[in-house]
């Protein structure tokens, strides 16, 4: 019979198995980028949010400006988005994605593999459970959350 212990180290296996195969295929298809992160969670923000300056996409993405202009001159060096000024307030930059930055993250790891051996009643128990985890997780979250706010 499998042990508590037994259990989190092969939800861990999986997991970290997940996210490397994740971090291969962007690494294919998308130089590595994350959706999720760093350079991808900005290209996803701007397709999603429409945030049309520089200091808007910083507060909507909670990113001290600093880091973000790295980040922003990342990816206007690999041609995913172009910055320029705007034509009624000089103070503020433009932001906006190229053709290349709005194909980013269209296309998605093929998961249907990954899960090819389970049938659909194994897919649907292992939805449920990971449905549970999560929510038992949140209230735990929220309950040392309460300590340090």
């Amino acid at each position: 019979m499998a042990t508590k212990q037994d259990f989190i180290e092969a939800y861990l296996q999986a997991y970290h198995l997940m996210h490397r195969y994740q971090m291969i295929w962007y690494g294919k298809n998308f130089s590595g980028m994350d959706p999720q992160q760093g350079q991808g969670r900005i290209l996803s923000a701007l397709r999603q949010t429409h945030c049309d300056t520089q200091k808007a996409l910083g507060q909507a993405l909670d990113l001290r400006p600093q880091s973000l202009g790295e980040l922003l001159q990342k990816l206007e060096k690999h041609g995913y988005i172009r910055r320029y000024r705007s034509p009624t307030d000089k103070r503020a930059l433009i932001v906006e994605l190229t053709e290349k930055g709005e194909t980013f993250h269209v296309q998605q790891p093929d998961y249907d593999e990954i899960f090819a051996d389970l049938n659909r009643a194994e897919r649907e128990t292992l939805r449920k459970a990971f449905d549970k985890i999560s929510a038992r997780l949140e209230e735990q979250i929220k309950r040392e959350n309460q300590y340090y706010y």
